[in-house]
């Protein structure tokens, strides 16, 4: 927060030292930058529609283990009871609908570029063979480095495999009896995991609904690292000491 809000201030004062300057952003018309608009009975309609819809969805996850078939099935419901009490014709729901899609597609693609370089690292073995090595690297540590040699190895599995149950399912299975061996706690190891697995979910350019945020939202990969890259180094020290005083104080 303290990032954010520093940042916040600076463009405050200075508009032009943010990264963004002079970018087109895909969700910000800034012709309405400037207008009122009143907020009517249709639009007052229109929130408790989507009040109901977020209602449902929870006791539909919940209550019925709803996936995302049932998801998508509710939010078209929505939009189109959205438009019933906005008056709007079926042919302008569709041509709304349309236009809203325009902006998802370039995020489609993100997420279907990056799930295939998964697949193939996968299908190859190539992640097998990346996670022997760095296992190994970790495997002639002392004791004291042990730990964070796995939180390292944690960390760049991250930028391969960006899902925690995936990279859960490929690491642990190996993290764990290696941990055993090198004394080091297993609650220990499951911490370096969490930290690998969060850190750089919102860095790593192989995490598809990620970057589809960036493609939604108008803004490069290469213009956000410029400006999340800072606070990024700062969770991976501090995941550091924490994982460094989990070891050392025999975290159960």
């Amino acid at each position: 927060m303290w990032y954010v809000m520093r940042y916040a201030n600076k463009i405050k004062k200075n508009p032009k030292a943010s990264v963004m300057f002079g970018e087109k952003n895909a969700l910000i018309d800034s012709s309405d930058s400037d207008q009122t608009f009143p907020f009517t009975t249709r639009h007052k309609l229109a929130f408790f529609v989507l009040l109901g819809t977020l209602v449902g969805l929870a006791v539909g996850v919940i209550k019925f283990e709803w996936g995302l078939t049932q998801m998508t099935g509710l939010f078209l419901i929505m939009g189109i009871l959205i438009g019933l009490v906005s008056k709007m014709n079926f042919s302008s729901m569709a041509e709304s609908f349309i236009k809203g899609c325009e902006v998802l597609i370039m995020g489609a693609l993100v997420v279907g570029i990056a799930n295939a370089i998964l697949i193939i690292l996968r299908e190859g073995l190539i992640m097998d063979t990346i996670l022997y090595g760095m296992a190994s690297a970790v495997d002639s540590l002392p004791p004291q480095l042990a730990a964070l040699g796995m939180y390292i190895v944690q960390c760049l599995v991250n930028y391969i495999v960006p899902s925690g149950s995936g990279q859960a399912a490929l690491t642990m299975p190996i993290m764990v009896p290696l941990s055993d061996l090198l004394g080091v706690t297993r609650q220990t190891a499951v911490l370096a995991f969490q930290f690998g697995d969060g850190i750089s979910n919102i860095f790593t350019p192989t995490s598809g609904y990620f970057m589809a945020g960036l493609a939604l939202g108008g803004i490069s990969w290469i213009k956000w690292v410029k400006w999340i890259w800072p606070l990024i180094v700062i969770h991976y020290v501090l995941g550091a000491i924490f994982v460094t005083i989990a070891q050392l104080i025999n975290y159960q």
